[in-house]
């Protein structure tokens, strides 16, 4: 078994705090990945903890490159040739930009959407910035068995 756990990040600057998740995802060292999907504007404000953590994937994608895959899995799901397909990336990247905790409202769709990131991972969940994991992901690991 081997557990994906997605983070996305776009808006206001990447809180300091990520640097204890990602510290403590060293508990998890041989079953779970974090997987740290952020924008390139926030490149800076990445924690030092999170670059060189083996089990941690800091993903970079250019502004605005949450929506884009946000809207083009939506996209993909209505077909072709939809009335939606002027307006879906640059509705997705105002509500982003204007309320960025509105992400966290499509994390039951985040497998769906991330899942060229999840090749070679058998499950998939999502965190926030402030989660501790230490020793837990192992214990997931144990009961899945």
């Amino acid at each position: 078994m081997r557990l994906a756990i997605i983070l996305p990040w776009v808006g206001k600057m990447i809180p300091s705090h990520l640097s204890f998740t990602c510290h403590t995802m060293i508990g998890g060292i041989n079953t779970a990945t974090l997987l740290l999907v952020y924008e390139s504007s926030e490149r800076r404000h990445i924690p030092q903890a999170c670059r060189t953590r083996r089990n941690v994937i800091v993903q970079e994608l250019d502004d605005g490159g949450i929506a884009e895959l946000h809207a083009g899995r939506i996209l993909e799901g209505l077909g072709t040739g939809s009335l939606f397909d002027g307006n879906v990336q640059s509705k997705m990247d105002l509500l982003f930009r204007v309320a960025p905790s509105s992400l966290s409202e499509f994390k039951p769709s985040w497998g769906w959407v991330f899942a060229k990131y999840l090749h070679g991972y058998s499950h998939w969940t999502y965190t926030d910035t402030d989660v501790i994991f230490g020793r837990s992901i192992i214990l997931i690991y144990l009961a899945s068995r």
